[in-house]
């Protein structure tokens, strides 16, 4: 049950790269897992242990000591072993937990999350230059359920009605209760122009500023009804130099891709913003009206 790593290890894995679990379908439970998806996967393609040279019971043995060494038995992500453990584990040759390892990945059952290495040369030093014997990473990898079982959405759900197509015969059955007056066809409304301040104001923002280039106009126009319901006219060059001044007094730099939802972090700008504070002719108006 040890970590990828020891305890005193100057170098250590990032974690998985983004994206790696897109699409993957991890277990319910250890037990579950054991007792229903490995004997189906392992009835559903025989041949796979056959050509590895694999007993289904041992594979199941192998698969029942692995399985243990998985550190999140919630979804059965981050197993981390060496396959002298999960051979001294089994009482047996080194070779077979390779040839089940590989019937394994093969079948859809093990995924490959981060492939094991050596250390880089400038690695060993400075694990030797903190007194580590540390030479390599160790594979990390995950159980999933293989996406060759997963039953199609559509055969469950149908839509438009294509999933009842092989199950209705007579069509009689399904009659309208009431019957449409004879006349033109009914014409669908013209989309709704959207118009306002708040609205150009939106829609320049997202033509000026980076991080808003995919970001819908509808969704920022609330957040802007104050700067354009304001005494002073703000315009999208006004609000970007606005944004512009807030990065220079926090010492940020101007965000290209957002880590948030885009509409958040404008949301955080437009909270460092005084509507009328902080418009560029605040200061005229405010001389104006002392004279």
């Amino acid at each position: 049950m040890l970590p990828r790593w020891g305890i005193r290890s100057p170098i250590r894995d990032h974690g998985a790269e983004p994206g790696v679990y897109t699409g993957t379908l991890g277990w319910t439970s250890r037990d579950h897992y054991l007792a229903a998806t490995v004997p189906i996967a392992i009835g559903l393609r025989p041949e796979i242990l056959h050509r590895h040279h694999v007993d289904p019971d041992t594979f199941r043995r192998w698969a029942r000591a692995k399985t243990l060494y998985a550190q999140e038995q919630r979804c059965g992500r981050t197993v981390i072993v060496r396959p002298q453990t999960i051979a001294g584990l089994m009482q047996c040759s080194l070779s077979t937990v390779h040839r089940c390892q590989r019937a394994a990945r093969q079948l859809g059952l093990e995924l490959v999350v981060t492939p094991g290495r050596m250390l880089s040369e400038f690695e060993c030093y400075k694990a030797r230059k903190a007194g580590s014997p540390q030479r390599g990473l160790s594979t990390v990898s995950a159980f999933v359920v293989p996406s060759w079982m997963a039953r199609p959405v559509t055969h469950d759900t149908p839509t438009s009605g294509k999933g009842l197509e092989p199950v209705v015969t007579n069509l009689t059955t399904f009659k309208p209760r009431s019957a449409r007056p004879k006349g033109a066809p009914l014409r669908s409304a013209p989309p709704k122009q959207r118009t306002g301040a708040a609205w150009e104001l939106a829609c320049g923002l997202t033509k000026q500023v980076i991080f808003l280039n995919r970001c819908s106009p509808t969704r920022i126009t609330g957040q802007l009804q104050r700067f354009a319901t304001a005494p002073l006219h703000w315009t999208p060059e006004r609000l970007t130099r606005a944004m512009d001044t807030v990065n220079v007094r926090l010492g940020y730099t101007a965000p290209v891709k957002p880590k948030t939802a885009p509409w958040a972090l404008l949301a955080w700008y437009l909270r460092q913003i005084d509507p009328y504070a902080d418009h560029p002719a605040a200061g005229h108006t405010i001389r104006r009206a002392r004279r």
